[in-house]
């Protein structure tokens, strides 16, 4: 009983420590990424693979505040091609089909042979870029690095604080990753990397780049100040899970640590609700993270409402965010759990089985 009672006091401390850091680490964070650099001149090529999306939403590419850029639309069929000609007269091209990759990418590596930029930006079709977004982006690309940002979903609020508290790791070099649904990076390193022959025979074009490029000592600097407005997912839970089904294929120690840390933690939040009532400062210790995850949903709000260009208004009130934060950690560790179950992914109307270096697309 001696030796469990031991066992408490050393997970108390762990999960309290645990908190304060993650909350005391913000107040850096917040300093570093409080200015971004914006870049309105270099050549840019937006690719935008398209499948089955808002059209409409190619409408926000085309009012970017930028002095040199050109929009390609990849598609599938020469009907989607004709409809969004039409409409606004970009550049659009049909998709040339490569046998050991996604969908996504073949799109992807048909712009890039149509594009006339010395900068190349990805973006999803789903997302609705603000006017600065473009120059933000460039702007982040330094040497030897890629810029990325990430989504933001205003309406669904468990949603919305969710896809926060994966931006939030973003701010971390250690843990940060390309996102590939806004991410931008220069030609010549696209090049110099061999990107376009590692994604020839790759499912997933953020994760493999994140790969290449941290391996080969490339930064990826996150810029918060380009987040995009994202429409959202109909099936959240399954959209959640096949998010972690990625990190467990591409990066399994990460998943690993997250699955461990994230389970850990939890446990002990558990157990310090019953143990309190025996021993309050151990039982205390065992939930502080609650506590600390509150007030970090707080700092979450208050740094992507600074940094984002979105009138405030746009967002949930800030309590609304800081206590839904505490069931995130719990939810993150039932997407984490089913993600190690996940043998096959559908995605964007193909369905693929995924192993390890190793895909199979079905119809």
């Amino acid at each position: 009983m001696q030796l469990l009672l031991w066992f408490f006091v050393f997970a108390g401390i762990a999960n309290f420590s645990g908190g304060l850091v993650s909350v005391i680490s913000w107040f850096f964070v917040r300093k570093k990424y409080g200015k971004a650099r914006q870049e309105k001149n270099k050549k840019a090529s937006i690719i935008i693979p398209f499948k089955g999306k808002n059209v409409d939403n190619i409408e926000y590419f085309l009012k970017q505040d930028y002095n040199d850029y050109e929009v390609i639309v990849v598609v599938d069929s020469m009907e989607e091609a004709n409809e969004i000609k039409s409409k606004f007269g970009v550049k659009v091209e049909i998709t040339e089909k490569l046998p050991k990759c996604s969908g996504k990418i073949s799109a992807m590596l048909t712009g890039i042979k149509k594009s006339n930029g010395n900068i190349y930006i990805f973006a999803d079709a789903d997302i609705k870029p603000h006017e600065k977004w473009l120059s933000y982006l460039v702007g982040g690309i330094e040497k030897n690095s890629i810029a990325t940002s990430y989504r933001w979903y205003f309406e669904n609020k468990l949603l919305s604080v969710w896809n926060a508290s994966v931006a939030s790791i973003l701010f971390y070099n250690a843990f940060n990753f390309a996102w590939g649904g806004s991410m931008a990076i220069a030609k010549k390193d696209f090049e110099n990397l061999g990107i376009a022959k590692i994604w020839r025979e790759s499912l997933v074009d953020d994760l493999t780049l994140t790969m290449k490029a941290k391996k080969s000592g490339y930064k990826i600097n996150f810029v918060p100040q380009a987040i995009s407005e994202a429409e959202e997912e109909e099936n959240m839970i399954k959209w959640m899970n096949k998010e972690m089904a990625w990190i467990r294929y591409y990066f399994p120690s990460l998943w690993g640590l997250a699955l461990f840390i994230t389970l850990a933690m939890r446990a002990g939040v558990v157990a310090g609700f019953v143990i309190f009532f025996f021993h309050p400062v151990i039982g205390f210790m065992l939930f502080s993270p609650i506590i600390f995850d509150i007030f970090r949903g707080w700092q979450e709000y208050a740094t992507f409402t600074q940094l984002m260009e979105y009138d405030r208004h746009r967002f949930f009130p800030w309590y609304v965010h800081a206590f839904l934060r505490p069931l995130i950690p719990f939810i993150l560790a039932y997407n984490l759990i089913s993600s190690a179950f996940i043998r096959e992914i559908e995605w964007g109307g193909k369905k693929y089985k995924i192993a390890r270096n190793k895909i199979d697309g079905s119809a």
